[in-house]
């Protein structure tokens, strides 16, 4: 970890230390204060003594041989006074440099601890050492009076670094993007990537939504131990979203409480949260609070595991938003996060329903998918025909769990995540009220280049006493493995997965074309990553799957046994000159019946441009042409072909 602006004078006494931190002074006593003032910087790691940790045996030391370690280095110490600002004895742009060395909170293992930066106290140490040994200091010609003041610049340093560690730090995102989308289809409605309705012809650059997002953040020290954190939202696209953990059927919206489009084209009114309506929201509000080797963490904080068993769904593909883009739940409860050899642990309590935005619990179907199930309004793989954890019909509403980590052998690390999630609506539809999802990871390096990454994951719906619904345990498992490699720049990933249809796990572990998550499905997998020439990077995926089985049939509308559905991905960045980057990007997905229907080709070519203004403020303009030609049975999205686009320009700025 980076050391504190004081440095200089903790280089000081590392020549000193080797010599006297393990024996005593020859002609001082042995209780002496001065011994109390070594061993304090060595407990606090401003005297560490030689790489293999000894201090060079049980010699002694005289004093005059202490004063000649001081006086060797005394030049190294600063040799004027901070100016005077704001009465902490520092000017800013004096604090803002003396503040560059420190690591982020981001960049803290444990946020709260500060045990390892060194403190007022050792400074005051090292002032007294100066004290004692100014004789010894003067016989050498050092000017005591001098190295005096030095140190008590260095102390107003100190003081002015711990007044600003103390203080509230406030930074913030601003994000604004204007978006609009049409099709040339008829009468047909088109769908988006994020399975939005496009129901309007010829309005590109006339139908119009402006979106505005403002978060700030704030960061309180309360302690030496705990802090305040909090992520203030204001603007309208949460509201624009309508949920940030599932998609939201109808348009995208242009304007506040509007009505967009009929019934017959798939329109919606534009209430509640589908709108463009300002407000707050507080999206983060906690406290952290360090408790020996772990910390407790209380309020409304983000909460993620891994992608098949805890990771929020990016509901937004079009904009780059940190906060719904990273896969963090905002969640309200509890959190105990402990560490001791080698292991890391997670607990955790939180209640979902208590954030509004986060409208279905903890989702592990999104309730847009392939198709519209017979009789279901949520259009869902699951044979529940529900869109929550462990596929049941009603939203989470509290979840409970933990999650385990550790290293293995061959330089394994190994990882376990078990939840357990309740809906209040006891029994609702279809006779169960609980899930519970368990699972396992784990990453091998081998031969220095290859690594094996693998995750089986289960998750149950449990039903509701006595209600004769039985747990639904079958077909509910995914596992996924995979080996990467790199070659020089060239870096390869081939792999397996396997996911049951009544698996629904709240996670984010595949995209196919506007199917989220992809269940009842088999097969290979394949990426690759090279740089072409200097700033330009090609990436390439594709996946080859097979749909398992037919006993859901009317939830796949049209996908049976042995229907085959492939991917192709691919995308290139060139970074043509400082500040300036295009992209191009293809996604080609084909559903292909075993049968005798009509393949269904879904397709989408995207093109972009970013450019960066300064180190905090950039935009990017993007436009996406869709296209579905559903053949003759309609596999999928319905019988009709459309072609739409969707054109995104986003401007961001952070402070």
């Amino acid at each position: 970890m980076k050391k504190t602006a004081y440095l200089l004078a903790v280089v000081i006494l590392l020549c000193a230390a080797p010599a006297m931190a393990q024996g005593p002074f020859t002609d001082v006593p042995t209780d002496h204060w001065a011994y109390q003032a070594v061993n304090t910087l060595q407990k606090d790691g401003i005297v560490i003594g030689y790489p293999d940790g000894t201090f060079a045996g049980k010699r002694t030391i005289t004093r005059y041989e202490f004063a000649v370690a001081i006086a060797r280095l005394a030049a190294m110490m600063p040799t004027t006074q901070p100016p005077v600002s704001n009465n902490v004895g520092i000017g800013q742009s004096d604090l803002d440099n003396a503040l560059a060395p420190y690591a982020k909170k981001s960049d803290i293992p444990t946020a709260a601890d500060l045990s390892t930066y060194a403190t007022k106290a050792d400074v005051d140490a090292i002032r007294k050492l100066v004290d004692e040994f100014r004789d010894e200091l003067a016989q050498m010609g050092v000017d005591v009076d001098t190295l005096k003041k030095e140190v008590a610049a260095l102390d107003a340093r100190v003081t002015a670094l711990e007044i600003e560690v103390r203080r509230v730090k406030i930074t913030g995102d601003v994000n604004v993007f204007a978006t609009t989308d049409n099709h040339r289809s008829g009468l047909v409605v088109a769908r988006d990537l994020d399975n939005r309705v496009i129901p309007f012809t010829d309005t590109l650059g006339r139908s119009i939504g402006v979106v505005e997002d403002f978060d700030l953040n704030i960061v309180g020290r309360v302690s030496a131990q705990t802090t305040a954190n909090a992520t203030i939202n204001y603007g309208n696209y949460l509201n624009y979203l309508g949920f940030v953990d599932d998609y939201v059927g109808g348009v995208r919206p242009r304007s506040k409480n509007s009505f967009v489009g009929t019934a017959a084209n798939g329109g919606v009114s534009q209430d509640g949260h589908s709108n463009l309506t300002n407000g707050f929201f507080p999206y983060y509000l906690y406290i952290d609070t360090a408790m020996g080797k772990g910390n407790l963490t209380v309020g409304r904080f983000p909460l993620q595991f891994t992608p098949y068993t805890l990771k929020k769904i990016d509901v937004d593909s079009y904009t780059s938003i940190l906060k719904t883009d990273d896969g963090n739940y905002p969640v309200d409860g509890a959190k105990i996060g402990m560490a001791f050899g080698g292991v890391d642990l997670t607990l955790f309590a939180v209640k979902n329903d208590n954030n509004e935005f986060l409208v279905n619990g903890l989702t592990g179907q999104p309730n847009n998918v392939i198709g519209v199930a017979t009789g279901s309004p949520n259009g869902t793989f699951s044979a529940l025909g529900g869109f929550s954890v462990g596929g049941l019909a009603a939203a989470i509403d509290q979840t409970a769990g933990a999650r385990i980590s550790f290293g293995g052998p061959l330089k394994a690390k190994i990882g376990a995540t078990f939840y357990q999630a309740w809906s209040s609506e006891a029994g609702a539809i279809d006779g169960h009220d609980q899930a519970r999802v368990f699972g396992g990871d784990v990453s091998i390096p081998f031969m220095k280049r290859f690594s094996l990454n693998g995750s089986w994951t289960r998750s149950d719906a449990l039903e509701v006493n006595n209600s004769g619904a039985g747990d639904v345990t079958d077909d509910n498992v995914a596992w996924d493995a995979k080996i990467a490699a790199e070659f020089g720049k060239l870096g390869i990933g081939v792999g397996y997965k396997d996911i049951g249809h009544n698996f629904a796990a709240a996670g984010s572990w595949d995209k196919i074309g506007q199917w989220t998550n992809p269940v009842n499905v088999k097969g290979p997998y394949a990426d690759v990553s090279y740089p072409l020439m200097h700033r330009v990077k090609l990436v390439l995926n594709g996946e080859y799957l097979t749909v398992k089985d037919s006993s859901d049939v009317t939830f796949n509308n049209g996908l049976a046994h042995d229907d085959k559905i492939a991917k192709a991905e691919g995308g290139i960045k060139w970074g043509f000159s400082k500040g300036n980057s295009l992209a191009l990007g293809y996604e080609w997905v084909k559903f292909n019946p075993d049968s005798a229907a009509t393949e269904g080709t879904e397709t989408y070519l995207n093109i972009g441009w970013s450019h960066q203004l300064s180190a905090n403020t950039g935009f990017k303009i993007g436009y996406q042409l869709i296209n579905w030609e559903a053949g003759n049975d309609g596999i999928a999205y319905g019988t009709n072909d459309y072609r739409a686009g969707e054109g995104v320009v986003q401007i961001g700025v952070s402070f």
